[in-house]
């Protein structure tokens, strides 16, 4: 894997330019170093333009349609660094923990993407990745 192990993991942050809330869309493709692992650590939303009427909702997982996590940004009527939900873990093992991070495969890229749109709004999305 690369000759790196987790404890001396790569760390990535990817920032995706402020995209709109207000429409299902993939605002962020995420390819890692060849054949390492991932695993993303932390994704949050600065929101530049006020969420209203309802909340977003953004996904995180692979392009070929698994959710790993999802990341609720909640009805907001200021600006910032501020965001709505945590990052949830979606799994079957059920007592995984999103303190045990969320895994990529390796050679395998991550989308986020807006799933459930709010009436209004738009955010720069980052996301934090350790790679080995």
């Amino acid at each position: 894997m690369g000759g790196q192990f987790y404890d001396n993991a790569l760390q990535t942050q990817h920032d995706a330019a402020a995209a709109s809330l207000a429409a299902v869309a993939t605002v962020q493709t995420i390819g890692g170093p060849a054949a390492r692992y991932g695993r993303i650590l932390d994704v949050t939303i600065d929101i530049t333009t006020a969420i209203t009427v309802s909340n977003a909702s953004v996904n995180i997982g692979e392009a070929a349609g698994d959710l790993d996590a999802q990341l609720s940004a909640w009805i907001l009527a200021f600006t910032g660094s501020a965001i709505g939900d945590r990052l949830k873990p979606f799994r079957s093992d059920s007592t995984v923990s999103l303190e045990e991070g969320i895994d990529i495969n390796p050679d395998v890229d991550t989308i986020v993407q807006v799933a459930v749109a709010a009436t209004a709004g738009a955010g720069a999305l980052r996301t934090l990745v350790a790679w080995w």
